[in-house]
């Protein structure tokens, strides 16, 4: 069922509308934070690159990569439909933020405990003491990612580009202060306590927010339980492609090519990652602004496009003009081993805006199965590539693995997002409860 809320009087057409300012505000203030976030992770890893032994930066990176990619896993969708459900959820969006955050937390105290159980623990952990915190570093990571989504949905993006930032510097201070220990349970230990005092913090301001704010103290205009289903299902399907390639590609270079290799692959693949997750970022608030005003679906498509266009030309440009300059500052064996790997980003990243367009289009219509297929196959081709492609040219092998496979997302979603574009400038009605 289409959605459809009348304007109570008439406005200026050439007023901005408060969702549209909103959208401004939120994806402005996101933008800048993961700018600041992807700079300050940079100098993070520099900074360990310089004062601390290449095995225990390849060592650290490795433990921190594949935490984030299982707390991808770990939300369980959940903050898809915190993004797309929140805006409309009334009364339900406290209890609905109170029982998410308990499943993703213990769903992500058990994917921790698998990886030690089950992992290469010889080659990612250094002692049992690590082995016994790596779950704990998951449930933090997991908490701490669903918040990007939590804060979307309640129309307040903006606080988690704070966060981030916040993160990014406390974590930053922690590793200069620590270094003289040497090791890599340091770097760990910067990364994962910054971020539970971040999350923490953060979970008490929504508590309030959901609790003070009218828009979620009124009826609840919410799908069947049928159709939650249905959509967490494709939801889950999409984040579980998303981790489980991202988190094979870190193993894979780590086992592959080794540890120090790995090193050099982290600070380039960090950068790459902070871009992806611009995208993102940009494409979330979008959708919650619309699925809570679905009247001004064209103005703000176009506004998202306008800026996902925008940042994708810089940051295409910045891979391949800015970032391996900055590589070189870390040392010339992490530019000379990482800079193919930017170049090639700097191709496959405006493919991967028009799968970012095309799941935003997606979402508001709860029509994932599509985006489902293209996000499993690119994830085949991408792990794929990178176990064959490592062994004949190193960590740019991972690059050429990225590119085929946004190529293929992209060659099947570029015309599906144009059709959504004609349909819904034509007026159908496309924005479903």
């Amino acid at each position: 069922m289409s959605l459809s809320r009348p304007e109570t009087k008439p406005r200026d057409p050439d007023a901005e509308h408060p969702a549209e300012r909103n959208l401004r505000l939120n994806t402005y203030a996101l933008i800048v934070s993961n700018l600041l976030t992807g700079a300050l992770g940079l100098v993070f890893w520099i900074a360990a690159a310089r004062l601390f032994p290449a095995r225990e930066v390849g060592i650290a990176a490795a433990q921190i990569n594949s935490a984030v990619m299982l707390s991808f896993l770990s939300i369980l969708s959940i903050d898809a439909i915190y993004e797309r459900f929140l805006p409309v959820a009334g009364t339900h969006a406290r209890s609905l933020l109170k029982r998410g955050f308990l499943l993703v937390a213990a769903v992500a105290a058990v994917a921790g405990s698998a990886l030690v159980v089950f992992g290469p623990k010889e080659s990612l952990f250094d002692s049992g003491w690590t082995m016994a915190s790596y779950p704990l570093l998951v449930v933090v990571l997991t908490v701490f990612a669903l918040l990007d989504k939590a804060t979307a949905g309640l129309g307040v993006a903006r606080w988690s580009a704070a966060k981030n930032a916040v993160h990014s510097l406390a974590k930053l201070i922690v590793i200069v202060a620590l270094a003289w220990t040497d090791e890599a349970v340091t770097i760990v230990a910067a990364w994962g306590a910054t971020a539970a005092v971040a999350a923490v913090y953060l979970l008490i301001a929504l508590e309030h927010r959901s609790r003070s704010n009218p828009q979620f103290l009124g009826i609840p205009y919410l799908p069947s339980r049928q159709q939650l289903w249905s959509y967490f299902q494709s939801s889950f399907g999409l984040t579980a492609c998303w981790a489980i390639g991202n988190l094979a590609v870190p193993l894979i270079v780590l086992t592959q090519v080794g540890a120090e290799a790995n090193a050099y692959f982290a600070v380039a693949w960090a950068i790459i990652i902070a871009l992806y997750v611009t995208l993102d970022l940009i494409v979330s608030p979008y959708v919650a602004e619309v699925a809570a005003h679905p009247d001004k679906v064209m103005s703000l498509t176009w506004r998202m496009i306008r800026t996902l266009t925008l940042v994708t030309c810089v940051g295409s440009i910045s891979l391949v003009v800015v970032a391996p300059a900055m590589l070189n500052v870390v040392g010339a064996q992490y530019r000379d081993e990482g800079q193919g790997l930017l170049y090639l980003a700097g191709i496959f990243l405006p493919l991967a805006a028009v799968t970012a367009v095309y799941e935003g289009f997606a979402r508001l219509q709860r029509r994932l199965r599509l985006l489902l297929a293209a996000r499993f196959v690119a994830m085949l081709v991408m792990v794929g590539g990178s176990l064959i492609l490592t062994r004949a040219v190193g960590v740019s092998g991972v690059g050429w693995a990225c590119l085929a496979a946004e190529s293929v997302a992209a060659t099947a979603l570029l015309g599906p997002a144009v059709l959504w574009i004609r349909r819904a400038q034509s007026g159908k009605a496309l924005v479903q409860r």
